[in-house]
């Protein structure tokens, strides 16, 4: 997977790419580490993610167990493909907003 983040108006915006599997675990902290941060929402772009495996989808699982505790918002925006159907079918869209 690849990531990066920017700042813009009081949003932290995060394009994920690539594949989100268990490899990318180690990069999980730095990640959910950001949530909150100087009170930013999160958008969380996911329109060039190809593929998302269990242990992807727990990034999201703390992402939001984050965003909870310092009262952002997280939106995720331009999941399509096998990425979409994955996050329906495991009721992600009770979880987070989606556009």
């Amino acid at each position: 997977m690849q990531h990066l983040g920017s700042r813009i108006a009081g949003v932290f915006e995060l394009k994920l790419a690539g594949r989100l599997t268990f490899a990318d675990a180690p990069q999980f902290p730095g990640i959910i580490g950001r949530v909150g941060l100087e009170g930013d929402d999160w958008r969380i772009d996911l329109s060039e993610l190809t593929y998302i495996d269990s242990t992807g989808m727990s990034l999201f699982v703390h992402i939001y167990d984050a965003a909870r505790t310092a009262a952002v918002s997280v939106v995720i925006c331009n999941a399509n493909g096998t990425v979409d159907e994955t996050m329906r079918r495991a009721r992600f869209h009770s979880l987070f907003e989606f556009r």
